[in-house]
């Protein structure tokens, strides 16, 4: 896995997926948080993290910085994408104030170009 992908939107989810397995990404793709924390435990015991976590902020099972908080700290070669439909001038004030490694915040709907931008940067600065 190079990228995973955690997004509740089933339609959003499988666009991010397809487009960017059409550009050479090898992704896994969650749809909770519950999901996702499983993938992440599995990744750091097989010492294998993804490049790059792309995370909706708004899920089913709670707010997508839980699991930011969570495992950036774990995950420090890892790039955080956190995307958020609204309040994203908030997001990134409460994220600021963590000190944790900084994320990549974006308003949701994005263009698909400019996800694959942000993500294809990473490969190239890791």
């Amino acid at each position: 896995m190079s990228v995973l992908v955690i997004e509740d939107d089933d339609d959003l989810r499988s666009e991010i997926v397809e487009y960017l397995e059409r550009r050479g990404r090898r992704l896994t793709a969650c749809a909770s948080l519950a999901a996702a924390r499983e993938v992440l435990e599995t990744a750091i015991r097989n010492s294998q993290p993804p490049k790059a976590i792309i995370c909706d902020m708004s899920l089913p099972d709670g707010d997508g910085l839980e699991i930011y908080l969570a495992f950036a700290p774990r995950l420090l070669s890892s790039r955080w994408i956190l995307m958020s439909g609204s309040l994203v001038d908030s997001l990134e004030k409460r994220v600021k104030a963590l000190g944790l490694p900084r994320p990549t915040i974006v308003e949701k709907p994005i263009p698909m170009r400019t996800l694959h931008t942000i993500v294809d940067e990473v490969s190239r600065t890791k």
